[in-house]
């Protein structure tokens, strides 16, 4: 190794500490959580169109529509009115309905935080039976979900000379 290298390597690992020295941060052990209204939608009819993440649609599996939650992060929805509690796949967007300032309430596709929305998530008819709110078509529930650390993008390449 060249005395350049060498240099380089002090350079780069001369700020190091011994372990008690560190200060590391807290893990985010308490998930992300969100409380709000949620419905159901596909009663069948939609079975098979393609939902926002590209894939068909199928009633018969636990997937739920959110507007801002990324592709395929799984929610745990909790139903406090009866205690049920059931994993769900984020894979579509919505729900699109809104309150409006008259009190009645509209449909319109987007995403922005500005509108008083309805909901939080649309779910399909096999999560929202696990949950038991078939019946009631809007249900209050308890979201939580857990965030993937991001990877670094740092790459450190060291040249021969």
């Amino acid at each position: 190794m060249s005395v350049a290298q060498w240099a380089l390597l002090l350079v780069m690992y001369g700020h190091m500490a011994t372990a008690d020295d560190l200060d590391f941060p807290e893990v985010e052990a308490p998930p992300i959580q969100q409380t709000g209204l949620a419905s159901w939608y596909g009663d069948g009819s939609w079975h098979g169109d393609i939902t926002a993440n590209g894939e068909a649609f199928d009633p018969t599996q636990r997937t739920c529509a959110h507007r801002s939650l990324p592709f395929n992060t799984m929610v745990l929805i909790e139903n406090r009115a009866n205690g049920r509690r059931v994993w769900c796949r984020i894979n579509d967007r919505g729900p699109y309905g809104y309150i409006k300032e008259d009190g009645t309430w509209d449909f319109v596709v987007s995403s922005s935080p500005e509108k008083n929305w309805r909901g939080i998530l649309d779910m399909s008819i096999a999560t929202a039976e696990a949950l038991g709110t078939l019946e009631v078509g809007l249900q209050q529930v308890h979201l939580r979900y857990w965030t993937r650390p991001s990877r670094s993008h740092f790459h450190l390449a060291v040249m021969n000379p």
